[in-house]
């Protein structure tokens, strides 16, 4: 039986599969997002044409900003993880890939893609409630519920998971954190 645990971001050695280029770029843009997000939370100014297009520069302080001591441990871990991946992001592009981007930069608490991913097929639990956040008092974004297609690709935080609930076309039509232990019981199918 496979579970979905919470893991530690500074116990992670992230590598790749490289199952497609298609699929290493999406791991890799993920990456390249939060990693950059954690930034301009912090007040940077982007220089490059895919930074200002993805984050608001109006708000920027500067090219260094500080970070909280857990932001440098997450954006070390995601270096490496890049690294591991040889990830090369055209950054002279203007966009983005990621599915669920809008959503994202709401999030009170952003997710850090994980090399795991599985697809639960058909939720079979109690509806969920998703969460902008690592806290039940995080505004809700969404929710799961019986039936759902519901993708799991990211690194879980305190036993939260940030969770995404696809179309049958694999759309993403909500996603956010949930507190949740997953087990296989609570899918019709699994695919890795």
């Amino acid at each position: 039986m496979r579970r979905f645990c919470s893991l530690v971001l500074s116990g992670l050695g992230a590598v790749l599969p490289a199952a497609s280029s298609a699929s290493a770029n999406d791991y890799c843009e993920d990456l390249w997002f939060t990693r950059n997000a954690i930034m301009d939370r912090a007040g940077y100014c982007f220089g490059s044409n895919l930074g200002k297009a993805v984050f608001d520069n109006s708000d920027c302080i500067g090219k260094t900003v500080e970070i909280s001591p857990t932001d440098q441990r997450v954006v070390a871990h995601i270096q490496n993880a890049e690294r591991d991946a040889d990830c090369r992001i055209d950054t002279s592009n203007r966009q983005l890939s990621l599915r669920d981007l809008d959503r994202r930069k709401n999030l009170w608490d952003l997710p850090v893609r994980s090399e795991d991913a599985l697809a639960c097929m058909g939720w079979r639990g109690e509806q969920l409630p998703l969460r902008a956040g690592h806290s039940n008092s995080a505004p809700v974004t969404g929710k799961v519920n019986h039936g759902d297609i519901v993708e799991m690709n990211f690194v879980g935080d305190q036993g939260w998971e940030y969770l995404q609930v696809l179309t049958r076309d694999w759309d993403v039509v909500t996603a956010g954190w949930a507190k949740v232990e997953f087990s296989p019981d609570v899918c019709d199918g699994i695919i890795p």
